[in-house]
């Protein structure tokens, strides 16, 4: 590939200290579908813009609220009450101005799911686990257009990843078997499913609040720090990249497939690959519930009390 000197490409100039001409070739002609743009998937997202990433498929049907702007740079007092993914795509724009962004912004439905994936190299399910449905309707959709799934959650200043194969071996989990949902499950049914944490959720930081665990259990909202988006984001960039970059032969590692998921935490220093899931999620709940009840963890503010207070 030849590199002319312009201004476009001293953009990814510093890029070449790590990866090849021909990988950043891969990413700028990559196209990458992003479900939900309101805390991972917005920095990931821009991420990968900045990583040369120039064709998005973009779907979110809420707008940003100022709860927003703890933790998502693109929570501002500018875009409060603006659709999520149209900030996502002015501040893309802001970066590529000839970037092609198509925007869903009544998110994901059985009726355009195949038009948001259409000719994605990758698929970024940040759809949130209250939204199963949705989840499962991008897995079965992108399995059937056999693109891979990719999906990241923040935990507390940690952050996990994993990939579904849309053409899974024998030894490898499909989206629905990590969430807990029959196989062949009827989609309109599939928001009735508990989702099973001790599958999908592997790595449970001992740091934690116990209380804040019992309050999600109980229905709160899932609590989350910019820490830990961040974390998420060069979490899910570098898998995204492994995904965009294999078949160019350069020595790079894998992705990281279900059921094995990868995991930092800024906090502790702590990251490596887990394969069993449920042995992870229950040794950290053990270990979250004993340090909490010697007194050896910091204190959260999220229990059912604290956020009625709040409230008032």
């Amino acid at each position: 590939m030849e590199i002319k000197d312009n201004n476009l490409d001293r953009i990814y100039r510093r890029n070449y200290g790590f990866w090849n001409e021909q990988e950043q070739e891969k990413i700028n002609n990559s196209k990458i579908a992003i479900a939900g743009v309101g805390g991972d998937g917005f920095q990931l997202g821009i991420k990968l813009a900045m990583m040369g990433v120039k064709n998005f498929s973009v779907a979110d049907p809420e707008e940003f609220e100022r709860e927003n702007s703890n933790r998502v740079f693109g929570a501002k007092i500018s875009t409060y009450g603006k659709n999520k993914a149209e900030v996502f795509k002015d501040m893309v724009l802001d970066i590529h101005p000839d970037a092609k962004i198509e925007v869903f912004n009544d998110g994901v439905t059985e009726d355009n799911v195949e038009e948001f994936l259409k000719d994605s190299d990758l698929l970024l399910d940040e759809s949130e686990l209250r939204y199963l449905k949705i989840g499962t309707m991008l897995a079965r959709t992108a399995r059937k257009m056999v693109i891979p799934d990719l999906m990241v959650m923040n935990i507390g200043f940690s952050s996990i990843a994993t990939s579904f194969n849309p053409k899974p071996s024998w030894n490898q989990s499909t989206f629905e078997s990590v969430m807990g949902i029959p196989k062949g499950m009827p989609i309109d049914e599939v928001n009735s499913v508990e989702v099973d944490f001790s599958k999908c959720l592997p790595y449970v930081p001992s740091y934690g609040d116990i209380r804040s665990l019992k309050a999600v259990q109980e229905g709160a909202s899932l609590p989350s720090i910019t820490q830990g988006v961040d974390v998420a984001s060069a979490l899910g960039s570098t898998e995204a990249f492994f995904h965009l970059t294999s078949g160019l032969n350069n020595n790079r590692r894998k992705p990281t497939w279900a059921p094995k998921f990868r995991y930092m935490d800024a906090y502790n220093g702590e990251s490596g690959i887990i394969r069993g899931s449920r042995v992870s999620h229950y040794m950290g709940l053990v270990a979250i519930a004993g340090r909490s009840l010697l007194g050896m963890n910091p204190r959260a503010s999220y229990s059912q009390e604290d956020r009625d207070r709040r409230e008032k």
